[in-house]
C-alpha cells in the first residue's frame, strides 16, 4: 500500500501520479466505449425481434381501393381479393377435364310453341249492325265477330281463311264484299281460346258488280234485305234489314 500512495522510483511522484492518471482515464474510456456498444448491439435485437408497429400507411398499402360514384358520396372502399393457393385455378380445371365442366350443360332458352292455325271448324261468325231499319241510299255498317270456339289461342290469317259478307234481296245478288278485294280483312291477328275478333265492315247501301271496286249507281228498292257472313267453308251468320224510303 505504501508503493501505492508514494511512488517509489528514480522519477519523481509527480510523474507516476500522472502516468496512473492517464492509464486510468484511457480504461474508463475503454470501459465507457464497451458499455455504448453493447447498449447498441442490444438495442437493435431488440427492435428486429418485436418488430415495429403497423402504420395506417403500411396497412393501405395491401388494400386496393376502388371506390364507386352513389347519388349522394364515394361508397366505402373494398379491398380486392387476391387469390388463395388452395382457389382452383379455372384454366387448369378447365384443361384437366372435370366431370362437372364436361358433363353440365347450360339450359338452352325455352321456344315458345307456334300459335296453330285457327280453321272453320273450331271459329264461329257473328254479324251485327247498329238497327235493322234503314234508309234507301244510306250506307250500313256491319260489324262482323270471329269467335275461337276451341281450348287453344289460335292465328287466324284472312288470306288462308277468308270472311265474306253478302246482300241479297230474295234470289237477287246485291252486294258482296268478295267483289272487291280491297273491301275484305287482310292479315292476320291471334283469336284467344273461347274469344272473339271483330271489325267492321260497311255495305254501301248499292249494288255492286263482280270483280270490281266501283258500285252501282242504281238506285234499290224499299224492301226485307239479307246479310250473310260467311267463313269460307264453315260458319255463318244472318242479318235482316229493312229499305225504307
Amino acid at each position: 500500500m505504501r508503493g501505492l500512495q508514494h511512488p517509489v522510483g528514480p522519477e519523481s511522484p509527480q510523474t507516476y501520479w500522472i502516468r496512473r492518471g492517464a492509464l486510468l482515464g484511457v480504461l474508463v474510456l475503454i470501459i465507457v466505449l464497451l458499455v455504448w456498444l453493447l447498449s447498441t448491439l442490444l438495442g437493435n435485437n431488440t427492435s428486429e425481434t418485436s418488430g415495429a408497429p403497423a402504420t395506417p400507411s403500411d396497412e393501405a398499402s395491401s388494400v386496393s381501393v376502388n371506390p364507386s360514384w352513389t347519388d349522394t358520396a364515394w361508397g366505402t372502399p373494398k379491398p380486392t381479393p387476391t387469390p388463395s393457393a388452395s382457389s382452383p385455378d379455372p384454366s387448369s380445371s378447365s384443361a384437366s377435364g372435370s366431370p362437372s365442366s364436361s358433363t353440365t350443360a347450360s339450359p338452352s332458352a325455352s321456344t315458345t310453341p307456334a300459335t296453330a292455325a285457327c280453321s272453320a271448324g273450331g271459329a264461329a261468325v257473328g254479324l251485327s249492325a247498329g238497327s235493322s231499319s234503314v234508309k234507301i241510299g244510306s250506307a250500313v255498317a256491319f260489324t262482323v265477330s270471329l269467335t275461337n270456339s276451341t281450348k287453344t289461342d289460335c292465328t287466324w290469317d284472312f288470306a288462308k281463311l277468308p270472311v265474306g259478307v253478302t246482300v241479297t234481296s230474295g234470289s237477287d245478288r246485291i252486294w258482296s264484299s268478295d267483289d272487291c278485294a280491297a273491301w275484305k280483312p287482310r292479315g292476320k291477328t291471334t283469336v284467344p281460346a273461347g274469344k272473339s275478333y271483330s271489325y267492321k265492315m260497311t255495305w254501301p247501301g248499292q249494288r255492286s258488280t263482280e270483280n270490281s271496286c266501283k258500285a252501282s249507281t242504281e238506285q234499290l228498292g224499299a224492301g226485307y234485305y239479307v246479310a250473310n257472313a260467311e267463313i269460307q267453308g264453315g260458319a255463318t251468320k244472318k242479318f235482316v234489314m229493312q229499305l225504307h224510303q
